[in-house]
């Protein structure tokens, strides 16, 4: 006749597997407890927030007032000369402007980043005239 287990733990296991298990469960409570940190330390400065704003707000104001007579797609090479007229140049849009409807992911980022530090030396400049 055979008796059926009743015992939920097996103690047969060898003492490896044990200091496997255990390490496991070490690692995942080590986790556990570091994965809130890292999730926050992750968050933006206020400072770039508020330069994203300006940016927005300049090519905002471009489209609609100084670009308004134009349609979106025909409008890029008006806004981005109206942003910022020396970024303009920077990057090139003056030698090799967008086709109507064109997007240049890799200018427009070199564009982007020109305007943010071009935001950047007028924010210090007004701050030593204080």
């Amino acid at each position: 006749m055979v008796v059926p287990k009743t015992s939920t733990l097996d103690i047969t296991i060898p003492p490896t597997r044990w200091i496997v298990l255990l390490t496991k469960i070490l690692l995942v409570i080590l986790i556990l407890f570091l994965l809130p940190e890292l999730v926050s330390s992750a968050k933006p400065k206020k400072k770039n927030r508020a330069l994203e704003k300006l940016y927005n707000a300049r090519i905002i104001h471009c489209e609609t007032v100084d670009c308004g007579h134009l349609i979106l797609e025909e409008s890029m090479n008006c806004v981005t000369k109206c942003v910022s007229e020396q970024c303009y140049k920077e990057v090139k849009y003056d030698v090799d402007p967008l086709e109507d409807g064109e997007v240049d992911i890799n200018r427009a980022m070199l564009f982007a980043q020109c305007v943010r530090n071009e935001l950047l030396k007028e924010r210090a400049r007004s701050r030593t005239r204080r």
